[in-house]
Protein backbone atom coordinates (compact mmCIF):
# COMPACT_ATOMS: atom_id res chain seq x y z
CA UNK A 1 0.00 0.00 0.00
CA UNK A 2 1.37 3.44 -1.35
CA UNK A 3 1.08 6.60 1.07
CA UNK A 4 0.53 9.38 -0.44
CA UNK A 5 3.18 12.51 0.42
CA UNK A 6 3.90 16.14 -0.71
CA UNK A 7 7.18 16.43 -1.78
CA UNK A 8 8.72 19.74 -0.13
CA UNK A 9 11.88 21.94 -1.27
CA UNK A 10 13.94 22.80 1.63
CA UNK A 11 17.06 24.62 3.18
CA UNK A 12 18.29 22.96 6.47
CA UNK A 13 20.89 24.58 8.74
CA UNK A 14 22.49 22.79 11.12
CA UNK A 15 26.00 23.40 12.97
CA UNK A 16 28.03 21.81 10.67
CA UNK A 17 26.03 21.88 6.68
CA UNK A 18 23.32 23.33 5.31
CA UNK A 19 21.41 20.97 3.10
CA UNK A 20 19.30 21.81 0.30
CA UNK A 21 16.72 18.72 -0.86
CA UNK A 22 13.13 17.28 -0.53
CA UNK A 23 11.40 16.55 2.16
CA UNK A 24 8.37 14.11 1.93
CA UNK A 25 5.36 14.71 4.69
CA UNK A 26 1.66 13.23 4.16
CA UNK A 27 -0.55 14.48 2.03
CA UNK A 28 -1.46 17.92 2.65
CA UNK A 29 -0.03 17.89 6.11
CA UNK A 30 2.08 20.91 7.10
CA UNK A 31 6.29 20.91 7.65
CA UNK A 32 5.99 21.58 11.61
CA UNK A 33 3.86 18.98 12.18
CA UNK A 34 5.87 16.38 10.52
CA UNK A 35 8.86 18.18 12.38
CA UNK A 36 7.94 17.75 15.47
CA UNK A 37 6.33 14.39 15.48
CA UNK A 38 9.96 12.87 14.27
CA UNK A 39 11.38 13.71 18.20
CA UNK A 40 15.03 12.57 18.53
CA UNK A 41 14.75 10.83 15.26
CA UNK A 42 16.57 11.49 11.68
CA UNK A 43 14.37 13.11 8.74
CA UNK A 44 15.39 11.59 5.21
CA UNK A 45 16.33 14.50 2.43
CA UNK A 46 15.72 13.60 -0.68
CA UNK A 47 18.02 14.79 -3.80
CA UNK A 48 20.14 16.62 -1.36
CA UNK A 49 22.44 18.92 -2.07
CA UNK A 50 25.03 19.45 0.78
CA UNK A 51 27.18 22.46 1.35
CA UNK A 52 29.71 23.79 3.66
CA UNK A 53 28.51 26.00 6.60
CA UNK A 54 29.76 29.21 4.76
CA UNK A 55 28.63 28.53 1.10
CA UNK A 56 26.55 31.08 -1.28
CA UNK A 57 23.86 29.97 -2.61
CA UNK A 58 25.21 30.38 -6.49
CA UNK A 59 28.14 28.53 -5.32
CA UNK A 60 26.93 24.40 -6.41
CA UNK A 61 29.92 23.86 -7.15
CA UNK A 62 31.10 22.94 -3.65
CA UNK A 63 28.03 20.90 -2.80
CA UNK A 64 28.24 17.07 -2.47
CA UNK A 65 25.03 15.97 -4.43
CA UNK A 66 23.65 12.59 -2.64
CA UNK A 67 20.58 10.90 -3.60
CA UNK A 68 19.07 10.95 0.48
CA UNK A 69 20.42 11.73 3.04
CA UNK A 70 19.53 11.44 7.19
CA UNK A 71 19.25 14.67 9.06
CA UNK A 72 19.26 14.45 12.82
CA UNK A 73 16.23 16.36 14.35
CA UNK A 74 18.40 17.69 17.46
CA UNK A 75 20.92 19.39 14.93
CA UNK A 76 18.69 21.42 13.03
CA UNK A 77 19.16 25.24 14.06
CA UNK A 78 16.84 26.56 11.05
CA UNK A 79 14.59 24.95 8.20
CA UNK A 80 12.80 26.65 5.51
CA UNK A 81 10.58 26.62 2.80
CA UNK A 82 13.54 26.87 -0.33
Amino acid sequence: MKIPKDKTRVRIKTDSAVIVGNVHTMKDARLSDYLSSQVDKFIPVTEAAIFSINYKIEDVKGSKNKEIVFVNIAKIEFIEYF
